[in-house]
């Protein structure tokens, strides 16, 4: 597993084995932050203005990805010890690099929303709808936060009224949806 872009392109990750993460292909990676920068591009932003959140984070590589491509700021969200101690690996000499080790569904409050949130949750479980609902209500997510969900090709995540799904893309086995706080009527 390595880095694909920016700054840190090639770096060598470490990551438990996949009974612990489940490793988001270079090509799936590719194509969502092909969107991601395109995202920022049509919203006048630069990934030097971006506040990343990489919840479940498994082995910290979608959140490295996006310090590599020049985010001001990542929060880990991870509460095995296992993949912890690779976001540690991995992030270590990175100082836009925040390790948050909670439990997702019970995220501290926000100092401050972020501006994308990415969340690979361990399929099957129910977690996705449940730490983004925990993450929303703690102040994390705000109306001009990219919610992005990654999860098995085929499995749409419930969302709550809170919440409306944008777009969806698949990659191989990889499903990311892109969602976004619903507008008060």
């Amino acid at each position: 597993m390595r880095i694909i872009g920016g700054t840190y392109r090639g770096k060598k990750l470490s990551a438990a084995d996949e009974s612990i993460t489940r490793p988001t292909s270079d090509r799936a990676k590719e194509g969502l932050f092909n969107i991601l920068s395109h995202y920022l591009l049509t919203q006048g932003k630069n990934w030097e203005d971006i506040l990343f959140a990489d919840v479940f984070a498994g082995s910290g590589a979608i959140g490295i990805e996006a310090i590599s491509r020049g985010a001001a700021h990542i929060f880990f969200f991870e509460s095995n010890r296992v993949a912890r101690s690779h976001i540690e690996l991995n992030a270590r000499g990175l100082p836009e690099c925040y390790a948050v080790f909670t439990n997702a569904l019970t995220p501290p409050p926000a100092a401050q929303s972020v501006d994308i949130y990415f969340s690979d949750a361990p399929y099957g479980q129910n977690l996705t709808e449940r730490a983004l609902t925990a993450f929303y209500k703690t102040g994390w997510l705000n109306s001009a936060t990219l919610i992005v969900l990654e999860t098995q090709s085929g499995e749409n995540p419930v969302l709550s009224d809170e919440f409306e799904l944008v777009r969806q893309c698949g990659y191989g086995r990889n499903m990311f949806s892109f969602v976004k706080i619903r507008e008060s009527k």
